[in-house]
């Protein structure tokens, strides 16, 4: 590896932006024969928390009953469970976040009614020992996949298997908004609003802004944030009423959104397999750069895995983060607390994961001299060098 980090003329962005528009491929409708989008029954949403508020009566669960949920969680989903109506009961996950099916079965009882579990980083949790368990215990199985859109477990799409699946789109493609659901029963639409014009119009913009970011374009995107400024401040626009998707605090007024029209005209633009094939190049090219410096958590690319990120782990990750943004390079902390209702055994085993874990990023707009890029920040921050 011989990429250097010096002066900052560009960024690496940690999600997908708009950074190589020229490169977008003939708009076309193969991605309506795509799973999740080709389901029967599948849904818009603004976000995956909305499509999973309004998937849940689809499951024809009992009132207030029980719903097994993980102890290492973002927060949302959880406020979601109990937004409808629900009591949650927390269980253990290994070492890898793999779901401890012995644990669950000793959390079980007759106000048990649905198993939730969670796909991390687009890693599958066991299907099949999972369905198995489901089916032997009479409880219905709802698969997060916010962060994994487009993986699969031995051939199996996630979020194939689950009574109802939640997918967070526009983590995994360059879309202002936009989440999707999938319920094996049908059920009752409930008429949702378009998403509002405004936040459609500053996701996007925030789209493009990080696009040019990217492209060393610093000096016209500082010119158009300052021109979207004071046109805001003319139009006497509030952002900070605007909805947007993403982040860790519950906002209770997505819940009336769909999707906007222009979010789903930008699918055609998308191109599944380059984008599967991009992550999963760029992952494993990123981790064997890294994993002799940092641990990395999940260091088996199974067939069909198309990771969100890769994961690893750094003694403080505040200021790791903090000193990857000034060499120009992006990451996310997510997941840095339990929700308030997790019990405090249970959320003190999953603190390792919410102190250390640091999100590198691997999307399919990054070229391999931009994983170089951040092998090199991570380690000169860390104080290595390959």
């Amino acid at each position: 590896m011989e990429t250097a980090v010096t002066a900052i003329d560009s960024v690496v962005p940690v999600y997908p932006s708009w950074a190589q528009l020229w490169r977008l491929p003939h708009r076309s409708a193969k991605w309506r024969g795509w799973f999740p989008f080709n389901a029967p029954g599948g849904t818009w949403s603004f976000s995956g928390r909305v499509a999973l508020y309004h998937g849940l009566p689809s499951l024809g669960l009992p009132a207030h009953s029980t719903i097994l949920v993980p102890n290492y969680h973002q927060g949302v989903e959880i406020d979601a469970l109990l937004a409808a109506g629900h009591r949650l009961r927390y269980y253990r996950l290994d070492e890898q976040l793999c779901i401890d099916l012995a644990d669950l079965e000793r959390r079980l009882d007759d106000a048990v009614s649905a198993l939730y579990v969670t796909h991390y980083f687009g890693f599958a949790q066991p299907l099949e020992p999972i369905r198995s368990f489901c089916e032997a215990h009479r409880l219905k199985l709802i698969e997060d996949c916010a962060l994994s859109l487009f993986s699969r477990d031995s051939g199996t799409w996630l979020g194939s298997v689950g009574d109802l699946a939640l997918f967070s789109v526009y983590k995994t493609l360059p879309l202002p908004h936009g989440g999707f659901l999938v319920t094996k029963q049908p059920h009752a639409t409930v008429p949702l609003r378009r998403a509002p014009w405004q936040s459609t119009a500053t996701q996007t913009l925030d789209l493009l802004q990080q696009g040019l970011r990217a492209c060393g374009w610093g000096q016209l995107e500082s010119r158009m944030r300052h021109t979207s400024h004071w046109i805001a401040q003319r139009v006497r626009w509030d952002q900070k009423r605007t909805v947007t998707s993403g982040g860790a605090r519950w906002d209770p007024r997505l819940l009336e959104y769909g999707a906007s029209s222009w979010t789903v005209w930008l699918m055609g633009f998308m191109d599944r397999e380059e984008v599967v094939a991009r992550r999963r190049a760029n992952f494993l090219r990123l981790a064997a750069h890294l994993r002799r410096y940092v641990p990395v958590p999940f260091r088996e690319l199974r067939l069909g895995t198309c990771p969100l990120f890769l994961p690893v782990l750094v003694p403080d990750k505040i200021r790791c983060q903090r000193d990857l943004e000034a060499l120009g390079v992006q990451s996310v902390n997510l997941w840095d607390a339990s929700h308030p209702t997790c019990p405090q055994d249970l959320a003190e085993e999953v603190s390792g994961w919410r102190q250390h874990c640091l999100e590198l990023p691997v999307h399919q707009e990054l070229r391999p001299e931009d994983i170089d890029r951040v092998a090199t920040a991570v380690l000169t921050v860390l104080g290595n060098r390959e």
